[in-house]
């Protein structure tokens, strides 16, 4: 019998993106976090922490509904390049870049 694939795909990345969120918006660092972003549209790019940031709901909303200053931000990626290269602007550490292992590094 072959092993089945978990239900959600995010199963193994939503831990390591808390961790190192701390449970906070990576965005205004103000709220909890509630939402688990996709830098980069899940239909081009993968589950991986890289990928994805905690954000609340009203700065999850913001992304979506501002994708010039959510992509300038490093919010959202395009289909064409990999979220790993592209630098965050996060809300307390400034701009930094995320790896699949949960941690950052400040950009230069």
């Amino acid at each position: 019998m072959s092993a089945r694939r978990s239900a959600d795909p995010m199963a193994e990345a939503r831990p390591v993106v808390h961790d190192r969120s701390r449970g906070m918006c990576e965005r205004c660092c103000a709220r909890r976090a509630t939402d688990v972003h996709h830098r980069q549209l899940r239909r081009h790019g993968d589950h991986q922490p890289a990928n994805l940031v905690d954000l609340c709901r009203e700065c999850h909303e913001w992304a979506h509904k501002h994708p010039a200053e959510a992509r300038e931000s490093g919010f959202i990626v395009s289909g064409r390049i990999d979220p790993r290269s592209v630098t965050l602007q996060h809300g307390l550490y400034g701009r930094v870049r995320i790896d699949d292992d949960g941690g950052w590094e400040l950009a230069a």
